[in-house]
């Protein structure tokens, strides 16, 4: 599954892969589901798009073979620093930004919000809860993350007073987007993966679960 027409030049990828990952105890993209790091099944799925410029948001993120890892010019502050970076260095006129902690979500589902983007800021939504770390930025939009930054605000979510915001709506299974915040989470990540319900979906569309076949 690829963007339509032009889309993979309009896109540059952001995986924020950053943080002290406290509840987890570890580093969460380098927990490994299906033989693969979660940052591995992230940095598959923008490749899938097409996206070739694919950003990395950690300072102790591994350099994948075709991606860039962007130190936070705003230290300690957050998504929103890693996301003001990445938007900094982005080659694209937008990006397609995804936390490394839902491996569960489609790619079909990042398809469908590039497709909605129309400006501004395009964030998954889901029986109305905004979902800001699944989402398209316009890379304009890091002119005012650094104003946020500088007032002392940390949170993306601060970014909907500041530029349009729209939501896409995701009416996709809930347990998808599952974040992997602790232990428990990513120990029920991997039941769903056996569950018979997630198991005959990757069997039925392996372009959207295309991470479903890697060995290791």
């Amino acid at each position: 599954m690829t963007l339509k027409s032009d889309g993979p030049a309009r896109f540059s990828g952001v995986i924020l892969a950053g943080g002290r990952s406290s509840r987890m105890g570890r580093d969460k993209w380098a927990l490994r589901l299906n033989g693969r790091t979660l940052l591995e099944l992230q940095t598959d799925k923008l490749r899938a798009l097409g996206i070739g410029d694919i950003l990395l948001s950690g300072a102790g993120c591994p350099p994948l073979p075709g991606t860039r890892v962007i130190p936070d010019e705003y230290q300690d502050r957050g998504p929103l620093g890693g996301l003001h970076a990445c938007l900094r260095a982005a080659r694209g006129p937008a990006c397609l930004v995804v936390g490394v902690d839902v491996p569960l979500l489609p790619t079909e589902a990042l398809a469908a919000l590039c497709e909605a983007h129309r400006g501004g800021v395009t964030v998954l939504c889901h029986e109305g809860m905004d979902e800001p770390l699944i989402g398209v930025y316009d890379t304009s939009a890091a002119g005012a993350a650094a104003a946020l930054l500088d007032s002392g605000k940390s949170a993306v979510r601060a970014l909907e007073d500041a530029l349009p915001w729209r939501q896409w709506n995701y009416d996709g299974p809930e347990e998808l987007l599952l974040n992997c915040n602790a232990p428990e989470d990513f120990a029920a990540a991997e039941r769903l993966l056996q569950s018979p319900r997630l198991g005959g979906m990757i069997a039925a569309e392996p372009e959207i679960f295309s991470w479903g076949n890697h060995n290791g």
